[in-house]
C-alpha cells in the first residue's frame, strides 16, 4: 500500500470513526425530547445551578482557608512569644523563668504541649511536668511540613492517644550559636471539624441546588407538555389556518406534512395551493423551527418556471406553514415505480433539459438587493424532489436542506445532510460542497431514470463513507445498451468522482442535452410529457 493511500484509509477510518461517535451521542443525548424542546430554558437553569454551586465553592474554599489560616497564625504566635520568654533564662538555665514561660502556655485553649529543650535535645520545660528530662516524643505520620518565619510546622499525630495534632517548633539561638528549641502543639481535631462542616454546607448547598434544578425542570417540562398537548389538539383538528382552508393530506415527513389546500380570500377569491406545515408534536422545537422557516426564506428568493414557487410563509394560529404553488402530478420517484422501466430516450432529454434549467438558476442566483451571487446548493436532489406535473411542467422542490452563503449552515459536525442514496464523494467524506454536489446527485437520477436501476443502496452512513468515495459505477450503456454512446458520456460525466473530470454546471450538462436533442432530432415537448403523465396516471388524474 502506498503511503497516499494510507493518508486516504487512515482519514477515511477517522471519518468514520468520528461520524459514527458523533451520531452515537447526538442521539443519546437528544432522545430526550425535552432537552431538544427546551434548550434555552436547560440552560438558563444550568447556569444558574453552576452559578450557585461555584459561588458556594468559592465561599467554602475561602471560610475554609481563613479557618485555617487563623488556627495557624495563633499557632506561629503563641510559638514566638515563647520563644521570646524563653531566650534569656534558657541561657542561664533559670529553670524557674521557663517553667513560668511554660505555665503561661498551658491554659491556652486545644493546645497540646508546650515544651522547651537544650541544645541536646533534653526537655527542661514540660506542659506536663512528668515529661522533663525525658526525649521529646516524636510526631508520628507526618503528613505535611512547612516552614514559615523561621518556624517549622509539621501536621501528625502524637501524645499517648496518637491524636491528630499540629506541631510549631523553633530553634532558640544565642549570638548566632543554637542553645535550644521551643515546641508548642495543639490539637487539629477543632480545625478538621470546623472544615468538615464547612464542606458538610457546601455539599447540602450542593444537592438542595440539584433538587430544586430537577424539580424547576421537571416543573417546566410539565407546563411544556401541557402546553404542546393543548397546542397539539388545536392543530389536529384544525381544517382551517388562517385563509387556506385545507382540503386533503398529500403527504407526511418526518418533519412536516404536505396538503392540499385553498386559499379563499375575503372577496371570494379562490386559488389551489398546497401548504407544508411543521409536525403538531414539534411545534415547540426551535431547531425545527428554524430549519422551517430557512427552508421557506431561501425558496422564496426563488422564481423560475423550472422551481416550486413559494406563495407564502410564517405563522398563522400557532401553524408553522409555507404555502407554495400546487403541481398537479407526480414526482419522478413515483413515476419510476410506476413504469418499472427507464424513461425513454427522448422524454428524458427534455425532462433532464428542464431540470439543468431549473438547478442552474438556483447556482447562479443573485442578491436582488446587492447583485452579490447567493451560492444556493441544493443538496438533495433526488427523484422524490422533482416534480412532474399532468401539464407537462418540469419542477424541483424541497430546498429543505439547501445552502446558501447569505445563510448561517445549520449542519452539525460529523453530520450528512441529504439521501443517502444520492450522495456525492465529497458530502461523505465532509468535504466542503459547491455546486458540483449537485451535479453528482443529479448524475445519479438520470442513472435511475434511464435504468430503472438505482445506483446506490445502502442501510447507514457508515456503509455509504466506505462505498461511494470507492464503488466503480458500470457504464450506463452496460444497463440499456440502445442508448446513444453521447447519452451515455453526458450521464457518465455526471458521475465522475474527481470534481475536475466532472461537469462544471447545470448549463454545461444543458448545452450537451440541446446538442444531443438536435443531433437525434428529438422534437419531445411539453405537450408529449403531458401526455406521458395522462396515459400512464389516468386515475390520479381524476382523483385530483
Amino acid at each position: 500500500m502506498s503511503f497516499s493511500d494510507k493518508i486516504s484509509t487512515t482519514m477515511l477510518w477517522v471519518k468514520q470513526f468520528s461520524t459514527k461517535t458523533f451520531s452515537t451521542i447526538s442521539h443519546k443525548l437528544f432522545s430526550f425530547q425535552f432537552l431538544r424542546q427546551n434548550k434555552k430554558v436547560v440552560s438558563v437553569c444550568l447556569i444558574f445551578w453552576l452559578a450557585i454551586n461555584i459561588g458556594g465553592f468559592l465561599i467554602y474554599r475561602n471560610t475554609a482557608a481563613d479557618a485555617k489560616d487563623d488556627f495557624y497564625n495563633k499557632g506561629i504566635s503563641a510559638t514566638q512569644s515563647l520563644s521570646v520568654k524563653t531566650g534569656p533564662a534558657l541561657l542561664e538555665k533559670d529553670m524557674l523563668s521557663l517553667n513560668v514561660a511554660i505555665g503561661e502556655f498551658s491554659q491556652k485553649e486545644n493546645m497540646a504541649f508546650a515544651a522547651i529543650l537544650d541544645h541536646n535535645k533534653q526537655v527542661l520545660a514540660h506542659s506536663e511536668p512528668e515529661m522533663v528530662n525525658r526525649p521529646l516524643m516524636p510526631l508520628e505520620n507526618i503528613t505535611q511540613t512547612n516552614t514559615i518565619d523561621d518556624i517549622l510546622i509539621q501536621i501528625g499525630e502524637g501524645g499517648a492517644d496518637n491524636e491528630p495534632l499540629i506541631r510549631f517548633s523553633k530553634d532558640i539561638s544565642y549570638s548566632g550559636i543554637k542553645i535550644g528549641n521551643v515546641y508548642y502543639a495543639i490539637y487539629s481535631g477543632d480545625l478538621n471539624n470546623a472544615l468538615n462542616r464547612f464542606r458538610k454546607i457546601f455539599l447540602l448547598v450542593l444537592v438542595v441546588s440539584t433538587i430544586l434544578l430537577v424539580v424547576g425542570l421537571f416543573f417546566v417540562d410539565y407546563i411544556t407538555r401541557a402546553k404542546a398537548v393543548k397546542i397539539r389538539k388545536e392543530l389536529e383538528g384544525m381544517s382551517k389556518i388562517g385563509p387556506y382552508l385545507l382540503v386533503k393530506k398529500i403527504a407526511k415527513g418526518g418533519m412536516a406534512e404536505l396538503f392540499l389546500s385553498d386559499y379563499i380570500r375575503e372577496d371570494g377569491f379562490r386559488r389551489k395551493v398546497a401548504i407544508k406545515k411543521i409536525l403538531p408534536h414539534l411545534t415547540e422545537n426551535q431547531d425545527f423551527i428554524k430549519m422551517f422557516i430557512r427552508e421557506a426564506r431561501l425558496a422564496a428568493l426563488l422564481q423560475h418556471p423550472n422551481v416550486i414557487q413559494i406563495l407564502d410563509f410564517g405563522k398563522i394560529q400557532n401553524v408553522y406553514l409555507i404555502a407554495m404553488e400546487y403541481i398537479d402530478g407526480k414526482n419522478l420517484g413515483e413515476i419510476m415505480a410506476h413504469l418499472k422501466e427507464g424513461l425513454p430516450v427522448d422524454l428524458f432529454v427534455f425532462v433532464a433539459m428542464k431540470i439543468c434549467t431549473g438547478l442552474q438558476y438556483s447556482h447562479t442566483k443573485t442578491d436582488d438587493r446587492t447583485g452579490e451571487p447567493l451560492y444556493i446548493i441544493h443538496r438533495d436532489i433526488s427523484p422524490q424532489n422533482i416534480l412532474i406535473s399532468f401539464q407537462g411542467e418540469v419542477k424541483i422542490t424541497d430546498f429543505g436542506i439547501s445552502k446558501a452563503r447569505s445563510e448561517p449552515s445549520m449542519t452539525q459536525v460529523g453530520v450528512i445532510k441529504g439521501k443517502l442514496s444520492y450522495l456525492s464523494p465529497e458530502q461523505v467524506l465532509g468535504h466542503e460542497v459547491d455546486h458540483q454536489v449537485d451535479i453528482y446527485s443529479l448524475g445519479l437520477v438520470f442513472y435511475e431514470l434511464l435504468s430503472y436501476h438505482r445506483v446506490y443502496r445502502f442501510d447507514n452512513h457508515v456503509e455509504a463513507i466506505q462505498s461511494i468515495p470507492k464503488m466503480n459505477i458500470p457504464p450506463l450503456i452496460s444497463l440499456r445498451p440502445e442508448i446513444p454512446d453521447e447519452l451515455n458520456r453526458i450521464v457518465m460525466k455526471c458521475l465522475e468522482k474527481d470534481k475536475k473530470s466532472r461537469y462544471k454546471s447545470a448549463q454545461e450538462i444543458h448545452n450537451d442535452l440541446i446538442n444531443l436533442r438536435n443531433k437525434l432530432n428529438i422534437t419531445c415537448d411539453a405537450s408529449n410529457l403531458s401526455d406521458f403523465m395522462r396515459k400512464n396516471f389516468v386515475k390520479a388524474q381524476k382523483m385530483s
